[in-house]
């Protein structure tokens, strides 16, 4: 897909408002000062000044001859640029000072859409510690990549003028991001997003024995039909067969649903067919068994609820028996059976904050519930581990929770926590082993470990340049 010659580059700026503060009215005028189309949709008509702690911190002891940032600029009248009151058909979108609504846009721009926000109190932190450098960057809505960044300068002693320093620094981002794109200095997911999809495969150790992390170099994938991908596969074994229960993604389809694949000991498998389809996107099929039944407990964030579904025919057929949670956008919900109650391990998020980031926890009597949320939460407030990676499991008589990495992307890696304590008071575990894609088939991200007696299941990412 060709990149537009500048002069015909449509480019689209989200700003809080039709005054907003002058280093974001410098950020626009950069992007016009580049000669492409600039098109500007505010929020509001009138800006706010930052206020609170961050605001007072950051005016202790007072700009030094630095201009003040945060003066409300109009943007009428300005040069090559349109005031619009929705953005269309742009070929990329840079949101400035303010998050992109739903963390995506559509159509999604075939340059991307990207953010660069700033806290009110940037800078304070790094001027009390005397670090040195203030961070700021572009990062591309949705995801931690970096399309363009930059470091400002601490001023010692003052906090309003390493905050100033850093604002002004990053009103040039957006135009020198938009350079990098023409000139196709983009990260490598950049071009893969016009070139290839997203592809995860299932892989499977049969035999392995009981060591808690898998071979990667030696495991066995399972390909999916070329129309499709597999993903967070969960394993149920009977003798010397397993079903393993995956996310399946028919590119055609454009959201998941959830199949079953058939496993024989000696490796020889078959796609079974489909367990669960509705309107709205499902993953990540949670099976235990409890009261001498089959139960599935699958990600319906897309839905904002959390349902549990019993068998009634398997491995195809399941009832919804009840709904555990509702009005949450809950993922990836993890269930484990205690000495005297069942734990409920899952991340939540928002439009206006990550799932990858905070992991909540929720105990209760029965797998029905109702759980109650403990009051540690969010138990784990880090993208590198929170985010549910597989079953809990337990090796050499310690409790271990596989979680995924997703700190530089989302389910780049695996991480194996040993919960130290677990109670209805207290939660702590700490990281012990790690798990890296990069033996398993040519993956680039890994981001599911499951285990049932002899079959041990991983899921693997690959990109699917010039897709079949």
């Amino acid at each position: 897909m060709p990149v537009p010659d500048q002069a015909d580059l449509r480019v689209g700026v989200v700003v809080p408002s039709t005054a907003p503060a002058a280093w974001i009215a410098e950020a626009v005028v950069a992007l016009a000062a580049t000669g492409a189309r600039v098109a500007v949709q505010t929020l509001a008509t009138t800006t706010r000044r930052p206020s609170g702690w961050g605001r007072l911190a950051t005016a202790l002891g007072g700009a030094r001859d630095t201009p003040d940032p945060d003066i409300p600029r109009p943007l009428s009248g300005l040069t090559g640029v349109d005031i619009v009151e929705e953005l269309t058909h742009s070929d990329v979108v840079f949101h400035v000072g303010v998050a992109a609504a739903g963390n995506s846009m559509s159509p999604e721009p075939r340059l991307g859409s990207w953010e660069l926000l700033i806290d009110d109190d940037v800078g304070l932190q790094e001027t009390l510690d005397n670090t040195g450098a203030v961070p700021v960057a572009v990062h591309r809505v949705g995801s931690d990549e970096v399309l363009r960044a930059s470091w400002s300068r601490v001023q010692r002693g003052s906090p309003a003028t390493t905050r100033a320093r850093a604002l002004w620094r990053a009103a040039a981002l957006p135009s020198r991001a938009l350079g990098d794109l023409m000139a196709g200095r983009t990260v490598t997911t950049g071009l893969r997003r016009l070139l290839a999809r997203n592809e995860w495969f299932v892989a499977c150790s049969i035999d392995a024995g009981q060591q808690p992390l898998p071979d990667l170099g030696h495991m066995t994938r399972l390909c999916a039909p070329k129309d499709r991908f597999w993903a967070d596969p969960f394993p149920v074994v009977d003798g010397d067969q397993a079903v393993i229960f995956v996310e399946e993604w028919p590119y055609a389809l454009g959201r998941g649903v959830l199949a079953a694949i058939e496993l024989q000991r000696d490796g020889t498998w078959r796609r079974l067919g489909a367990v669960l389809e509705h309107p709205w996107h499902l993953s990540h099929p949670f099976l235990f068994r409890w009261q001498g039944e089959r139960w599935l407990l699958p990600e319906s964030s897309a839905a904002g609820t959390l349902e549990l579904y019993r068998c009634v025919d398997y491995p195809l057929h399941w009832e919804r028996e009840c709904v555990v949670m509702q009005d949450v956008r809950l993922v990836d919900a993890t269930l484990h059976e205690g000495a005297d109650r069942w734990w409920l391990f899952a991340n939540i998020g928002d439009d206006r904050v990550s799932t990858h980031e905070e992991l909540h926890l929720f105990y209760a009597d029965t797998p029905l519930g109702p759980w109650t949320p403990h009051p540690a939460n969010p138990v784990v407030s880090d993208p590198r581990s929170a985010r549910p990676a597989g079953s809990l499991f337990e090796s050499g008589g310690l409790l271990y929770r596989p979680a995924q990495d997703c700190g530089v992307r989302y389910g780049r890696s695996l991480v194996i926590n040993e919960v130290l304590e677990l109670t209805p008071t207290d939660f702590r575990e700490c990281p012990q082993m790690f798990l890296e894609p990069g033996a398993l088939a040519g993956a680039n991200r890994l981001h599911t470990l499951n285990r049932d007696d002899w079959l041990t299941v991983v899921d693997g990412h690959r990109d699917n340049w010039w897709p079949r």
